[in-house]
């Protein structure tokens, strides 16, 4: 699906230069930044709804005294 991003002069020189480089296109430079990223952001943003829904006591929790009883632990 064609996507249009505005970049800064800077990346996109950055890309295109290590495009020319390595004989890739800045497609495909381009695709591999944003893949890498996405999944640091989706895991942050994860994080964050969990801390809003343990604030809100919407998120299911267990104490340490019960994770450490479940894992055999307890000693």
């Amino acid at each position: 699906m064609p996507t249009t991003v505005r970049l800064k002069p800077e990346t996109e020189a950055r890309i295109k230069r290590l495009a020319e480089q390595t004989g890739r296109t800045q497609s495909y430079y381009s695709n591999e930044a944003i893949e890498r990223q996405l999944d640091r952001l989706e895991w942050e943003y994860r994080i964050i709804s969990d801390v809003e829904a343990s604030r809100a006591g919407t998120l299911e929790t267990i104490t340490l005294d019960d994770m450490k009883a479940e894992l055999g632990l307890d000693s």
